[in-house]
């Protein structure tokens, strides 16, 4: 049926669409006939109804019919982008240009000339289809060559977690509480684009505590922060981007972390909160807390053994006052070498040089300002399917106006995974975490060492629910020799889709 009648109605478009969107079964490039048709028609429509067309193309976006639009859409595109060998058989002679909300086709001048050339039928080239014959009809599939694809993925994340101080020196009350993240994760072009919503409403020990009471960073959760509330912030922006084969860079507007593109080296325990170690010590070696905000950071496959990262953060990009901004204000920058020496073994030796920023882990003295030179080295090894070991140990010089400090941490890891239950997790970890061992000036220095025991069993109930108990034990909370053992307890139930 060909479109010559003065009025173009949607039925009329959507009655001729359907009986020409066929294949040609004998055709080498499966070229969509209905793209050769759509050119014919375009030549034979006149202007008044080519600006129906648009309209109707307007019309199909806003009724939500996308799947006509969509298909549509790449009929007559396919015009131009069917490559090569489509090029040989038949000239282009439409210019399609797209825009938010209209698709505008422009005839060329010379249709005259160039409508015989694509008018073909279903089985010969250059002659038309047998009136009264039926043709055959194969569903559409989807076009190849160069095509720009905008897809959109929406995942979730829900943690509720329960967490008390159960017994010994330390002024932690029982706390419920959750963790809400949204994500849209957008494909552009060769790369993507990660929007993260979060309300944090869990709290974790602040560095500073009322007089008379015990407590520190030491045994934080993992999936706490310091300042709980109930609004929707937006927690990363982030482009991450495919430079070759072996390259990737990250750009990140506010929230990135080193781990966006450095490996932690701490498998079955790293889940940013959500699974493996219930406490911010465990979930990651205290050096990576040393960079995050907003940078850049790139990440490059020497050799399938080697790679390397390189990133920047700072925490006050976006303010562009005096001891702010890209340069003047806090931030953290990390260099690491990962060695792969087989798919068992992994090592990782880290340097950070930061100014401004703390870990949130170990105790009050190891958590000061000012400007850190920590070197790190870690490492996993993974023994057989159900034991993985792993550890680390980090040294940090930190100085400030107070003086220079001398501080260490370190841990040993052990992971079970599919303990009990395909899915389940078992871990332990003995470490001691960031303690100052030695400090000059009036900086103070830790009277005691503390030791961090851990042990959770994450029970995986559905592909999107498990559930995790865990106790935390530390010998001398705060690195305090004066301070008796402390015993907190945790549990936390993950919601993810």
């Amino acid at each position: 049926m060909w479109i010559s009648e003065p009025l173009l109605t949607f039925e009329n478009f959507v009655t001729w669409y359907t009986r020409n969107l066929i294949y040609h079964p004998k055709q080498k490039n499966k070229q969509v006939l209905f793209s050769t048709n759509c050119g014919n028609i375009l030549h034979k429509v006149k202007d008044q109804n080519l600006q129906k067309l648009s309209i109707i193309f307007s019309m199909l976006k806003s009724i939500s019919t996308l799947i006509v639009t969509a298909s549509c859409t790449a009929a007559i595109l396919s015009l131009g982008m069917a490559g090569k060998s489509a090029a040989k058989e038949a000239p282009s002679n439409l210019e399609v240009s797209a825009t938010n909300s209209l698709l505008t086709v422009n005839k060329p001048a010379s249709d005259a000339a160039k409508a015989p050339a694509l008018a073909q039928a279903p089985d010969q080239p250059g002659a038309k289809p047998e009136e009264g014959k039926p043709v055959e009809s194969k569903p559409a599939e989807a076009p190849t060559g160069n095509q720009f694809s905008l897809t959109t993925k929406l995942q979730g994340q829900v943690i509720f977690g329960l967490t008390s101080g159960l017994s010994g020196d330390i002024s932690r009350n029982a706390a419920f509480g959750q963790r809400s993240r949204l994500e849209l994760v957008t494909g552009l072009g060769t790369g993507t684009l990660t929007t993260r919503l979060q309300i944090d409403g869990i709290g974790t020990p602040n560095s500073t505590v009322p007089a008379g009471t015990i407590d520190t960073p030491e045994g934080a959760s993992s999936f706490g922060v310091t300042e709980p509330g109930s609004q929707v912030n937006l927690d990363l922006l982030k482009y991450e981007l495919p430079i070759g084969e072996n390259t990737q860079l990250v750009v990140a507007a506010n929230a990135a972390g080193a781990d966006d593109f450095t490996d932690s080296i701490n498998p079955y325990f790293d889940g940013d909160g959500a699974s493996g170690s219930i406490s911010r010590f465990g979930n990651r070696p205290s050096i990576y807390y040393l960079v995050s905000g907003a940078g850049a950071g790139i990440r490059h496959k020497f050799s399938p053994t080697v790679e390397g990262s390189l990133g920047y953060l700072t925490s006050n990009a976006n303010n562009p006052a005096v001891g702010s901004g890209l340069g003047g204000g806090s931030y953290g920058a990390i260099a690491q070498i990962t060695l792969n020496p087989n798919e068992n073994t992994k090592l990782g030796l880290t340097y950070v040089n930061a100014r401004g920023t703390s870990p949130g882990t170990g105790s009050i003295n190891a958590n000061p300002t000012g400007s850190n030179n920590m070197f790190g080295f870690q490492g996993s090894f993974k023994v057989s399917p159900k034991l993985a070991l792993g550890g680390w140990v980090g040294y940090n010089r930190n100085s400030d106006v107070a003086g220079d400090r001398d501080i260490l941490n370190w841990a040993v890891t052990a992971a079970f995974p599919d303990l009990g239950g395909s899915g389940n997790l078992g871990g332990l970890i003995v470490g001691q975490e960031p303690r100052v061992t030695g400090a000059t000036g009036t900086a103070l220095a830790d009277t005691g060492s503390s030791l961090h025991l851990e042990g959770f069993y994450q029970v995986k109930l559905s592909d999107n629910l498990s559930i995790t108990p865990g106790l935390i034990y530390l010998t001398a909370p705060d690195h305090n020799s004066a301070n008796s053992g402390a015993l907190i307890g945790t549990v936390r139930t993950t919601f993810s889709f």
